[in-house]
């Protein structure tokens, strides 16, 4: 395991939240129209440089693990409740509602229960998705209790099985990244690791390689984000690259943005996310340290 790799996945998540989020939202042609291409970060709907929060989720989930040296569930909750009473802005539907309720007193397992069985099959969002890179980094060399922590920090929001299998198939491959796998190697030990996964996840995971830009989906749709992240990591070996092409793909730019930066970040290593980009993020120095030290508890098992 190196370092830099750990560094680069949570840097890399900011970095492509902030690149995605002035044109979250929209179409290919619609980001032509206003932005030509976004090559560097531009002002939106928030400043130019700024995360959103889907860095904020993540890292909420990084301080917890960092201050409690496992997933605690309860934990990460209360951590998420006291996030959304600040009132935070461009929080998702499904998980604004979560949180709400949870806020007015209500036990969180009760609440996510109550909201799958109202609202589902609409509640397949990638908005656990987008916050949990850092089970991966804390567990890279436990794979058992990084399955059982993706699909426990799905279900704090979104326990919908396609949400949870998705956290558990994208941390597996980010794990094997962390530690230094190449993409062939990495993508076949997740498939593997994951032969139980939902049949339509499998299937997307497997046709990847052979997709072109145009047949990738870009929605909030949990299966697109992954899909969209799989596919701009296994086509390029440039962060910068994978980057600028998905968030000029539309769509949740911002998240498919976060997502993909945590891959390439962990794929290639903090020295290729491009300096100027870094220092445009102010959460940069805090994901470095969170990294550092998620990495030590990663050492110590």
């Amino acid at each position: 395991m190196e370092i830099g790799r750990f560094e680069g996945c949570l840097v890399g998540l900011a970095v492509g939240d902030a690149l995605g989020m002035p044109v979250e939202g929209m179409s290919p042609q619609e980001i032509a129209a206003r932005f030509g291409r976004i090559t560097d970060m531009a002002a939106g709907w928030l400043p130019a440089g700024s995360t959103t929060d889907d860095t904020a989720q993540a890292l909420i989930l990084a301080e917890s693990l960092a201050e409690r040296g496992h997933f605690d569930p309860e934990d990460v909750m209360a951590r998420l409740v006291r996030w959304y009473r600040r009132g935070p802005v461009g929080i998702g539907g499904h998980t604004r509602r979560v949180l709400s309720l949870v806020a007015s007193g209500r036990p969180w397992r009760e609440v996510v229960e109550e909201v799958e069985r109202q609202e589902a099959p609409y509640t397949v969002g990638n908005g656990s998705l987008m916050r949990c890179a850092p089970i991966a980094l804390r567990y890279c060399r436990d794979i058992t209790m990084l399955l059982e922590a993706s699909h426990e920090s799905s279900r704090l929001t979104h326990p919908h099985p396609l949400a949870r299998y998705s956290c558990a198939f994208f941390n597996v491959l980010l794990s094997r990244l962390l530690r230094g796998y190449g993409k062939l190697e990495a993508l076949s030990y997740a498939m593997e690791a994951m032969a139980h996964a939902p049949y339509e996840l499998l299937e997307r995971m497997e046709e990847v390689p052979y997709k072109e830009a145009h047949q990738v989906g870009t929605s909030g749709f949990v299966l697109d984000t992954l899909e969209c992240a799989v596919w701009a990591w296994w086509h390029h070996d440039d962060f910068s690259q994978a980057l600028i092409t998905v968030v000029n793909m539309g769509g949740d730019a911002d998240t498919n943005g976060a997502v993909t930066g945590a891959l390439m970040g962990a794929y290639l290593g903090l020295q290729a996310i491009p300096r100027s980009w870094r220092e445009r993020v102010a959460e940069v120095p805090r994901c470095i340290e969170l990294a550092r030290r998620l990495f030590r508890l990663a050492q110590e098992g």
